[in-house]
Order: C-alpha cells, then sequence, then structure tokens
C-alpha cells in the first residue's frame, strides 16, 4: 500500500509537471493541447484537422461546438484519458459527445501507425456524431466511414476480407456491430474492422457519393433501413445479401494481389462456387421447361444467402 501511494503521488506530480509546461494552439472551432516539446507537432496537427474540416464539411457540417484536441507527449498522460483503452495499440481516440480527441505523440507511436490517419479517423468520429443519432448509425458503418475518409486500411481489408471469405468466416449482419465491443479488442483491425471497411466501400460504389451520404444523413432522424429504402429501393437484407454475393470478386482480387498461400485453395473453391451455380441454374431451366411456367426460373442469389433470422421488412433493426 505504501508503495501504491508513492507511484500515485509521483504519478500525479508528473501530470501536474506536464500541464504546467503545456501550451494551447488555436484557430476556429479547433484548439490544440500539447507539451511544449511537441510543438511541430501541433502545428502539424492543426493543419491536418484544418484540411479535414474543409474537406468533408459538405457531406458532414461541423457546427459551432469547438472540438479540442490533447497530444499526450507520454505515456501516464494519455493513460489517463484512455481508461480501459490505453494498450500499446491504440494510437488515438475520441469522446464525441465532449468534442475530444485525444492522441499520442508521434514520438510514442510504433513506426506503422500514422499520425495523419489517427487524426483524420477520431474528427470523423466527432463529426458523425454532430450529424446523425448514436442509435441509428450501425457501428460496423461508423467505424467504416471513419476508416475509410482516414485513408486506413485499404489494402490491409481487401486482403483480410478475402482470407475470411475463403476461410467461411465472413460475420453475419446481425452479429456484425457486436464484434466491436469486446474488451480490449475495440482498437485492433481485426475481422470486424476489415468487414466494416469493405461494406462501407461496397455501399458507396454500388450507390455513389451522393446517395451514400444521403442514406447515411438519414440516420439523424432514423435507423438504416429507412433512408436506405428510401434512396435505393433496397432493405438492409437486400444490401446484404448483394454485398454477400460479391465476395468472390474480392476473395480473387485479395488472392491474385497478395500472392499468398491461400492462393489455390481460394481458386478452387471459386471454381466449386460456380460449377455448383452452374448446375443449379441447369436444373432450375429444365424444371421450367417441364412445368411450362416461367415462374420457375428464379434467380440463384435469392438462394444462395438464407435463411435468416431476422425478417427483410424489419426497418427497426439497425
Amino acid at each position: 500500500m505504501k508503495h501504491l501511494v508513492i507511484y500515485l503521488l509521483v504519478l500525479a506530480a508528473l501530470l501536474c509537471g506536464a500541464a504546467a509546461r503545456g501550451a494551447v494552439l488555436e484557430r476556429g472551432i479547433l484548439s490544440i493541447h500539447y507539451h511544449e516539446s511537441d510543438r511541430a507537432t501541433a502545428d502539424r496537427a492543426l493543419r491536418i484537422l484544418e484540411e479535414a474540416l474543409a474537406e468533408f464539411g459538405e457531406e458532414l457540417p461541423h457546427g459551432d461546438a469547438s472540438i479540442r484536441v490533447i497530444i499526450a507527449h507520454d505515456i501516464p498522460t494519455f493513460a489517463v484519458y484512455a481508461r480501459s483503452f490505453g494498450s500499446v495499440e491504440v494510437a488515438g481516440l475520441a469522446r464525441p459527445e465532449e468534442g475530444l480527441i485525444v492522441v499520442k505523440s508521434p514520438r510514442l507511436r510504433r513506426a506503422r501507425q500514422d499520425f495523419r490517419g489517427t487524426l483524420r479517423h477520431e474528427l470523423v468520429h466527432i463529426l458523425l456524431a454532430r450529424n446523425t443519432h448514436p442509435d441509428y448509425l450501425p457501428r460496423w458503418l461508423n467505424e467504416g466511414i471513419c476508416m475509410s475518409l482516414a485513408n486506413e486500411y485499404y489494402w490491409n481489408s481487401l486482403f483480410h476480407v478475402a482470407r475470411m471469405y475463403v476461410n467461411n468466416r465472413i460475420i453475419d449482419y446481425e452479429d456484425l456491430d457486436l464484434r466491436f465491443r469486446a474488451p480490449g479488442d475495440e482498437m485492433a483491425f481485426g475481422d470486424a474492422y476489415a468487414q466494416a471497411l469493405s461494406m462501407t466501400r461496397f455501399m458507396r460504389d454500388r450507390f455513389g457519393d451522393d446517395v451514400f451520404w444521403a442514406i447515411v444523413r438519414g440516420t439523424r432522424t432514423d435507423v438504416l433501413g429507412a433512408p436506405l429504402r428510401k434512396y435505393t429501393g433496397m432493405t438492409v437484407l437486400d444490401f446484404w445479401n448483394a454485398y454477400r454475393a460479391s465476395l468472390w470478386k474480392i476473395a480473387l482480387i485479395g488472392m491474385i494481389g497478395s500472392g499468398s498461400v491461400f492462393g489455390i485453395p481460394a481458386i478452387l473453391l471459386i471454381i466449386a462456387y460456380f460449377r455448383k451455380r452452374y448446375t443449379n441454374r441447369k436444373v432450375l431451366d429444365r424444371w421450367a421447361v417441364e412445368e411450362g411456367d416461367e415462374d420457375l426460373i428464379i434467380s440463384l442469389d435469392d438462394l444462395a444467402e438464407g435463411p435468416y433470422d431476422w425478417e427483410e421488412d424489419d426497418e427497426d433493426r439497425p
């Protein structure tokens, strides 16, 4: 107990000393709080965030509320704000309801961690909170947008999802948001994050930017299913089925691009998929001819995905 008290007193002294040597850089709605040794980093952070606010402003207006950024110059300072997110891998975090971003100083970060990408990612969390309802925007789409606008992990995601597909690890839609809430796994780029980015890019590519952002902003007043149906005529289940049907292409691109050892099994799996599809197509066509009923010629994509536990027309699900 005695040693614990001494440790806490030393830690408090360090934090107080750090605060005394701190400074603030302010412009517009941004205020950058930094240790005097990180002045160049603070200048860089201000430029990055100003550029990002201008870039995202049309789709995600920032409003008049301030955004405070703390550049942690040591691990104890970051730990005060990070709480349970204070692992080595965590380079930044946002508290959207407070308009707060906390990032590690670049000298505390691993070489592969992207300071610019982290700032943009956490800023988008705040902008999304100001333009959507936290209960209506699914977590997968929130994280997918942040990664996409931060220009993070694109190729990692492509190869990662390709491996997931080949190894039958694609996460069912109704389970996806829950995968982000595993304790200690919130900031790791794992299956859930890779799939979220992949699904977000698929939605944006399929519908185009104008419709995509209309759908996102529509979650300010209703769950995702409502604006999705309004602007595209699709239900969430329709979208999910379309995404699932596109995964063989992602697997093929990832397989070719990576040149990894899973390439041969992936090729065999894709060949088997198309062989089965072709066989089933011929069977259905023969049934239709024998019965003289064109209504029997149905889409194989409709047969390939189900059944599901949630209803197609249930717009109350995220």
